[in-house]
């Protein structure tokens, strides 16, 4: 697989960039082989975000405060996984 991020703003981690944004996975969806997974991270926090990137050709998302700083971890983990499944 081959990973890109943050595309948006994160508080998870210090990043020494700015956040990359929808157009650059976009972008580099276009470059990398169909069959390479491409996974996009930072700031994916809600549902909305996990879709955008869908949208811009994430075949894969990675959180952490998604589901960490849910008040119901699981049930965040099934509409996260249900907005990559879209």
């Amino acid at each position: 697989y081959i990973s890109m991020g943050p595309v948006f703003a994160t508080s998870s981690k210090k990043v020494e960039f700015d956040p990359q944004g929808l157009d650059t996975v976009r972008r580099w969806r276009q470059l990398i082989h169909p069959t390479i997974p491409f996974v996009t991270i930072g700031g994916i926090n809600d549902v909305k975000a996990a879709r955008l990137n869908k949208e811009a050709g994430a075949d894969c998302i990675a959180v952490i405060g998604a589901i960490t700083g849910s008040p119901e971890p699981a049930s965040s983990v099934m509409d996260l996984n249900s907005a990559m499944l879209v």
